[in-house]
């Protein structure tokens, strides 16, 4: 049995997700949400379905890296949709990536951009995570 067939038995229901599009990303992303700077992130409404399962608040979920290697098991705590013209500096700040909203909005952007998707109008979801476990911490 692979570890994440383990993690799924041990977090029932849960989903898998990457952050980011790239191994590099995801990986600068990875150890955001290791320094404890990164709690937040978002999804396009677009991606849901495709690429994204929809978010439920009190559920565990499994973050993979790009290999598909269990990297941390993060509940989510909070979700609110905005429209990405939208999104509150505070909580946009929250994601650890940026300084400033600005910054935030050029950076995901171009995220956005090379998914194809982007529409300053299109719908975000925004969640707050806790993180449950650090898979490479806890040697799971």
């Amino acid at each position: 049995m692979t570890s994440l067939e383990k993690l799924k038995l041990r977090y029932p229901g849960a989903e898998t997700y990457r952050f980011g599009d790239s191994p590099a990303l995801s990986d600068s992303l990875l150890a955001l949400v290791r320094t404890g700077r990164k709690r937040a992130t978002c999804t396009a409404m677009a991606e849901i379905g495709v690429s994204e399962a929809l978010p439920q608040i009190g559920r565990c979920d499994i973050v993979l890296d790009f290999s598909d290697v269990p990297q941390l098991v993060n509940r989510t705590m909070e979700l609110r949709i905005f429209r990405f013209c939208d999104i509150p500096e505070d909580l946009a700040l929250m994601e650890g990536e940026d300084e400033a909203l600005v910054g935030w909005r050029e950076n995901h952007e171009r995220y956005y951009r090379r998914l194809g998707i982007f529409d300053p109008e299109m719908e975000l979801i925004w969640e707050r995570f806790d993180v449950v476990e650090d898979l490479m911490e806890d040697g799971a």
